[in-house]
């Protein structure tokens, strides 16, 4: 905003105090002009934050129900795979082994992992439209994506352990010594302990992305 000298030189204080006032208005329309102008860009900004923000979820959510979906049989392979191995020996070919181990093995049948987005939220990160939002919404979006987050790292390690478990099991498939079917047992049961817990945070944030959904204006 350029603000003028008068045309003319102030002889009296009214007109002093007129040009002082005219000089003010100016500068308070110019302010408000300005604050409104930045409060319809912060809007603008939450708004289409807000859209992308749900658009992942709801990509998400997408994915980790269909993980879901496959955990509670591959839970159950596992646990059939635990019995084989047991049943298993030195001296034996397991023929049940062959199903479970074998090329044509069902152990990771149908098997998911999600592959979970968080651009749009590391975009909000970074433009400081989380910090213009209802501070229960931003804590709302926090929550989510801080337990993805750990959901990502669990779910990293139960897909090394139930793919070390189906490598350590081919072992098996020709007359395994005691030893190999000791490490096929151990490693079995510590990729089944890793499915329970990914079984549990996934259904959580199954339950957190519909809450968001559901609550978006």
């Amino acid at each position: 905003m350029d603000i003028h000298a008068p045309s003319h030189p102030i002889l009296t204080l009214k007109e002093a105090a007129v040009h002082l006032c005219i000089v003010t208005t100016g500068i308070l329309i110019a302010l408000s002009l300005e604050g409104a102008l930045e409060w319809r860009h912060h809007h603008e900004l939450v708004r289409e934050t807000r859209q992308n923000l749900q658009n992942e979820i709801r990509g998400n959510q997408k994915s980790i129900q269909i993980v879901l979906k496959s955990l509670a049989p591959i839970r159950t392979r596992f646990i059939h795979a635990i019995d084989v191995v047991s049943e298993a020996s030195a001296s034996s070919n397991p023929k049940d082994a062959v199903s479970v181990f074998g090329p044509d093995g069902g152990l990771l049948s149908g098997v998911s992992f999600a592959w979970l987005n968080t651009a749009s939220y590391k975009t909000a990160e970074a433009t400081g439209a989380l910090g213009l939002m209802e501070y229960s919404e931003a804590i709302k979006y926090s929550d989510i994506y801080d337990l993805q987050e750990l959901y990502g790292r669990m779910q990293d390690g139960a897909e090394k352990d139930m793919f070390a478990a189906l490598m350590l099991g081919t072992a098996i498939l020709a007359k395994p010594v005691p030893a190999e079917i000791a490490d096929v047992k151990r490693q079995l049961r510590l990729a089944l302990g890793g499915i329970v817990p990914m079984d549990n945070l996934a259904n959580k944030l199954d339950e957190l992305y519909s809450r968001a959904l559901t609550a978006a204006p």
